[in-house]
């Protein structure tokens, strides 16, 4: 039987991180200041947190046993983690690496030979069943996933091979792994901008990650109970999350993702930019090459994070109200057409806000 221990903590300190052997485009933001703490693999994206594909990448190999783990220095944004898993929920506690030694002993009471330990932290296409197969004809007690960039945080451990007093940190410390080459798209989620371009690289159909919901044309991606104006406009690709809502005159284009719960209001324009769920844009506006959360917004061209004081131009959603000029989006009649912006729009322009 095959096990697995995903974990929603901190990195090990005496290992070697993750990114140290190169750097990514994302680690010159740090995804903390953004997101108030929260892991960037527990973010909606393109309708699902990545734990939560992660957890379905172990279901579709016939992983028996799953246990999540969160630590309790994510205590503060515990709620949206929790969210995060969705299925599956998460055991809390002071140190998770410590939850991991005792869930691991208690994997060999019924069985369970061989165990996956993963912390939560980077989107990895890893084939668990080719991986599995590797570890075992390695004869090793830890099987380690690397990628061209260095090591990852994704072990497969020999339960029997893990003495019962033995700390499972101080295992991983200590032995010389087998390496594991992982030969599928990796992002590991460093920063703010890892987050966006595994948006683009979905929608681009650059690695295996697909979008919830329906492809109602090519590239225009939308989950159950979205909303668009019959004015608003779309463009290829897109992405429009459960239960989010377009307003008349809108554009939406260039790789941009609306998550859930979200609403674009009169006239604004989102390109090249995310949309993170439960935010509101108001009327007006011009967002591009950023990503918005509630009433933090991040210009990734230019390097600047605000927060908006004005819940006029972005702030944290309300539950979106019915309209009748609304209809469901799977009967919205689309239409492509090029990027037009209109000369005259109401409000504050987004992309000039890192000026003032």
């Amino acid at each position: 039987m095959v096990g697995a221990i995903i974990l929603v903590a901190p990195e090990i300190p005496q290992l070697p991180r993750g990114g140290s052997a190169a750097k990514t485009s994302g680690g010159d933001s740090r995804p903390e200041e953004f997101k108030k703490g929260t892991p960037l693999a527990c973010i909606e994206v393109l309708g699902r947190s990545v734990l939560e594909r992660g957890v379905d990448q172990m279901l579709r190999a016939g992983v028996n046993a799953i246990t999540l783990l969160g630590d309790s220095c994510f205590a503060p944004v515990r709620d949206e983690v929790d969210q995060a898993a969705t299925n599956f929920p998460l055991t809390w506690g002071d140190d998770a690496w410590r939850g991991a030694t005792r869930t691991l002993r208690r994997h060999k009471e019924p069985g369970i030979d061989v165990t996956f330990l993963v912390r939560a932290a980077a989107y990895v296409e890893l084939d668990p069943l080719d991986a599995l197969q590797f570890h075992r004809g390695q004869q090793q007690v830890v099987t380690r996933a690397f990628d061209e960039a260095g090591p990852l945080d994704i072990w497969i451990i020999d339960t029997a091979g893990v003495a019962e007093s033995e700390d499972i940190v101080r295992t991983l410390g200590e032995s010389e792994p087998a390496r594991y080459e992982v030969p599928g798209y990796v992002n590991r989620l460093e920063g703010p901008r890892d987050l966006r371009r595994l948006v683009v690289d979905s929608l681009s159909s650059r690695c295996r990650l697909r979008p919830q919901g329906s492809e109602t044309r090519p590239g225009v991606w939308v989950d159950e109970g979205a909303q668009v104006h019959r004015t608003a406009r779309i463009v290829a690709p897109a992405f429009l999350g459960r239960k989010s809502k377009i307003e008349e005159q809108c554009l939406i284009t260039r790789c941009s993702n609306v998550e859930s719960n979200c609403q674009i209001d009169y006239g604004t324009v989102v390109e090249d930019s995310s949309i993170l769920s439960n935010s509101y844009v108001g009327i007006g506006l011009d967002v591009s090459h950023s990503i918005v959360n509630g009433n933090q917004l991040l210009n990734l061209e230019r390097g600047v994070a605000l927060e908006i004081q004005d819940p006029g131009m972005i702030r944290r959603n309300a539950i979106p109200r019915k309209e009748a000029n609304l209809q469901p989006a799977d009967t919205f009649d689309w239409e492509e057409t090029k990027s037009t912006r209109e000369e005259e729009k109401r409000g504050l322009d987004l992309d000039d806000v890192s000026e003032l």
